[in-house]
Order: C-alpha cells, then structure tokens, then sequence
C-alpha cells in the first residue's frame, strides 16, 4: 500500500511538474510573441522611412538638376536683346538667378539634413530591432531548455 501511495505521489509530483513548466512555456511564449510584434513593428516602421529617404533623395536629385540645368544654360545669355521686352526680361531673369540658385542651394541643404535625419531614425530602429531580436533569442534558449 505504501508503494501504490508513494507511487501516486510521484505521479502527482511529476504532473505538477509538468504543469509548471507548461505555464512557464505559455509564459515565455506570451513574451516571445510579444517581442516578435515590437520586431514586426520596427520592420514595417525602417520599410516606411526607407520608402520616404528614397523621395527625399529624389527630389535633392531633382533640385541638383535643375539648379545645374539652370547654371549650365546658355539661353540665359542669348536671349538677350536690348530694347525689346523679351531681352528686358532675360536681363531681369539673369539677374534673379543667382538669388534663385542660392534659394534652390538652401533648399538642397535643407532636405539633405531631412534625409540624414531620417537615415539616423533607420539606424536607431535596427539597432532597436536587433537588441529585441537578442531578447527573442533568450526567450526561445529558455523555452528550449524547459
């Protein structure tokens, strides 16, 4: 009879064990998932400042075009012809133009530094990434060795 007991108790012991580590299993598993979320989030988030660093590096080509494209023109000393209205305003357009060209510089200047910012915002969210992925990793060494 004490066998029978003994081996009930045993029994017993092993099933609260099991029970024990199912919880801590579940446990982890809630917390693992939650990890992955904030991995997912941060993925999707790098996605998106990717997509906009890519317009912003569109238009900082674009604006680098057209300021070249400006300074390189000849029509802008052609067109001009004193006496008639045309060549008073390619005059009155040469002279703008380097306000123009500064204005467009400035501009440059601006969304480079837009652009460095938001590759900062990339770099801090892999960094962000990474360290959770750490974290995953820990989670899913415990939920192995349970």
């Amino acid at each position: 009879m004490d066998d029978s007991k003994e081996k009930a108790r045993e029994q017993a012991r092993k099933a609260a064990e099991q029970a024990e580590k199912n919880r801590r299993r579940q446990e982890l598993q809630i917390k693992a998932d939650k990890v992955r979320g904030k991995i997912s989030k941060a993925n999707t988030l790098i996605s998106s400042f990717r997509s906009k660093q890519s317009e912003f590096d569109q238009a900082i080509s674009q604006m680098e075009q057209k300021k070249n494209s400006a300074l390189s023109s000849q029509i802008v000393s052609q067109v001009r012809v004193s006496k008639v209205f045309e060549g008073v305003i390619a005059e009155k357009q040469a002279s703008q133009l380097p306000k123009g060209i500064k204005a467009l510089d400035k501009n440059i200047k601006k969304t480079q530094k837009v652009a460095e910012g938001i590759d900062d915002q990339i770099r801090e969210l892999t960094t962000y990434q990474d360290t959770q992925q750490d974290i995953l990793s820990n989670i899913m060494a415990q939920i192995a060795s349970i």
